[in-house]
């Protein structure tokens, strides 16, 4: 859930590098895209999940100092690397997949340090119910990539937040999981052509 949140917000810190034109627009790539988050299994151990992006886009203007996100998460996609884990993730008590298909963030930047954003504000949709969250980016760089036949300038990086669960209506075995989730957004934007 607050992997959503993460992942989001890493959208629009990658899309905020210095190399990038005003008014770029950016697409997140789905492929390379996913909100990790870990919390705390009976007081002992952290149990580590991830959620891929079903699509996503934002722009960035370098020169204005601006950046705005919106990302649609994919709770179907929960992998925990335990079947059945992921299968009551998925069921009515949590993520209820079968009605709340997607997970949406939807920010901006609102603080950039050395020309690009290093935290976000937004408001992040899970099971229906919406809150505000704040995203601060580990790192990020925007260049140009080229990788066999593939060239294009890509902006990505690590976004990070703090969130209980509890907000979101997850508050199912709070006495055994904890309701602090850690999350990171792992998410790389490739710039659309002009």
């Amino acid at each position: 859930m607050k992997l959503f949140f993460l992942v989001l917000g890493s959208f629009f810190a990658a899309l905020s590098g210095g190399q990038a034109s005003a008014a770029d627009r950016f697409k997140i790539d789905p492929a390379h895209t996913f909100a990790h988050f870990a919390v705390v299994h009976t007081g002992v151990s952290s149990v580590r999940g991830r959620m891929g992006v079903i699509r996503g886009s934002a722009t960035l203007d370098a020169d204005k100092q601006t950046a705005e996100v919106t990302v649609d998460l994919d709770p179907r996609s929960i992998d925990t690397g335990v079947k059945r884990l992921d299968a009551v993730l998925s069921d009515e008590m949590f993520f209820n997949v079968a009605k709340y298909k997607t997970a949406r963030f939807a920010g901006k930047a609102v603080t950039f340090r050395d020309g690009v954003p290093s935290e976000f504000e937004g408001e992040l949709t899970i099971r229906g119910v919406t809150k505000s969250v704040h995203l601060s980016a580990d790192h990020f760089v925007c260049k140009q990539v080229k990788i066999m036949v593939l060239d294009r300038f890509v902006c990505g990086g690590d976004l990070q937040a703090t969130l209980k669960r509890s907000d979101f209506g997850l508050d199912k075995y709070l006495s055994m999981v904890s309701d602090e989730v850690r999350l990171v957004i792992s998410v790389e934007a490739i710039r659309e052509d002009k």
